[in-house]
């Protein structure tokens, strides 16, 4: 009974400790996790690339480097999950204290369909979200090879569907002063950007 009884435990220690490896710390629960963890941890560098704003503006990626940014990847057509990560990136920006804003931190929503979000259109959605197209812009890349590098980079997926629009992955992506990816957050949970922000900067 008690060989037993030590087998089972032995066989109870080496499930869990497999389980602690297998899922990094009991973090990695899902292929999702695991691959944020995985970018988390190599901490990839933004590539370059030119945007234009709602405002007809030509930006580099690399001017943003000496200040944290943010980041959100949509397009505006899209009718379920853009609307909901950009009205969180909202909340986002009316946290940020005025005194750190467009200085230490930048916020910047990029669509990866710019066929269809022309300035025009993205003038539009800025001022439907309260960006104020300075301090957070809503800007797309036109050249297609540096746009799909910039996703690439940060592992965000884009697969276009039957109807016209996309599927893929939503999060809010933290950019280091260096131009390095350093941390990703759910869409949903705008507080927990907010917190981590603070905790940063002050």
């Amino acid at each position: 009974m008690l060989r037993k009884s030590i087998g089972i435990l032995f066989a109870l220690v080496a499930g869990l400790s497999l389980l602690w490896i297998g899922t990094d710390g009991l973090r990695a629960f899902t292929a999702e996790k695991a691959r944020i963890i995985e970018l988390e941890r190599e901490q990839p560098k933004l590539p370059s690339a030119t945007l234009i704003d709602s405002n007809s503006k030509n930006f580099q990626l690399q001017e943003l480097e000496g200040k944290y940014t943010l980041l959100t990847f949509m397009y505006t057509s899209c009718g379920d999950v853009c609307p909901v990560l950009e009205r969180n990136f909202a909340e986002i920006y009316e946290n940020i204290p005025n005194d750190v804003l467009g200085k230490e931190v930048v916020l910047v929503s990029i669509s990866f369909d710019p066929e269809n979000d022309s300035p025009t259109v993205l003038k539009s959605y800025s001022n439907h979200f309260g960006a104020d197209g300075e301090h957070w812009k809503m800007a797309t890349i036109q050249d297609e090879k540096e746009l799909q590098n910039v996703l690439d980079a940060l592992e965000v997926v884009v697969i276009p569907n039957e109807y016209g629009g996309y599927e893929h992955n939503s999060a809010f992506y933290v950019i280091n002063p260096e131009g390095k990816l350093t941390n990703i957050f759910d869409y949903q949970a705008p507080q927990v950007v907010v917190e981590y922000m603070d905790s940063i900067l002050f």
